[in-house]
């Protein structure tokens, strides 16, 4: 998968769940303060990065991630790590 469609899916996420549509989110947004995220929307979105690109992350990784940015660096590197532990 390319940078470009994952960062693109995780922007339809992330809309899915806040009032921002896709093309007016940013990656320098912070989660909560530009996006409206809540503790409660930070899980959903775990859950839908978890259910969408078969990701499992730590809870506790997930709660220091605070912008879009951070979040695709995220599932880019659960990703990277999940093509490597596949090609082994």
């Amino acid at each position: 998968m390319t940078d470009d469609i994952l960062t693109q899916r995780i922007f339809k996420m992330m809309a899915q769940l806040s009032v921002v549509r896709v093309p007016d989110i940013k990656m320098e947004h912070r989660l909560r303060e530009d996006l409206g995220l809540d503790s409660v929307c930070s899980m959903e979105l775990l859950s839908m990065l978890a259910e969408e690109l078969d990701l499992d992350v730590p809870m506790e990784e997930a709660a220091q991630v605070t912008t879009v940015a951070g979040t695709v660096e995220m599932a880019r590197r659960h990703l990277a790590l999940k093509q490597a532990a596949a090609a082994s």
